[in-house]
């Protein structure tokens, strides 16, 4: 398997928030093994994914010493943990920091809830 390459080093700039996720498989996805590269999508808290859709903001999980994690062996993270937050399209970032602040609530999602996350940092969105 390779290795991550962190999207710091890819992109040229800091990621867009920060948060603190919790695993927390739907039914449907119980036997998903989520790990470092996946590509989920983000939803805000109190959105229907029908109505207001969801947002192509990925997660790169960082170990407990903040670093980014390099490993991409599916299931090999932290049941609770921290991750950088990529939003994918850039004419979206405007939207997204209008939205994000400290605190706000979300979860990771790809056709059903993977992690429910909270937003501790958004520094990358006021650039």
């Amino acid at each position: 398997m390779n290795d991550h390459t962190p999207y710091q080093e890819r992109l040229n700039r800091i990621p867009d928030f920060i948060v603190e996720y919790e695993i927390d498989l739907c039914e449907e996805l119980k036997e998903a093994k989520p790990g470092q590269g996946m590509r989920v999508d983000f939803l805000y808290d109190g959105d229907d994914p029908q109505v207001e859709g969801v947002h192509m903001i990925w997660p790169e999980l960082l170990d407990e010493n903040g670093e980014v994690v390099i490993d991409t062996t599916p299931g090999n993270i932290a049941k609770r943990g921290k991750a950088n937050m990529w939003v994918v399209d850039e004419a979206r970032r405007p939207y997204h920091a209008e939205r994000i602040k400290i605190g706000t609530k979300g979860t990771w999602w790809r056709g059903g809830r993977i992690a429910n996350v909270t937003v501790e940092s958004a520094e990358g969105l006021k650039c």
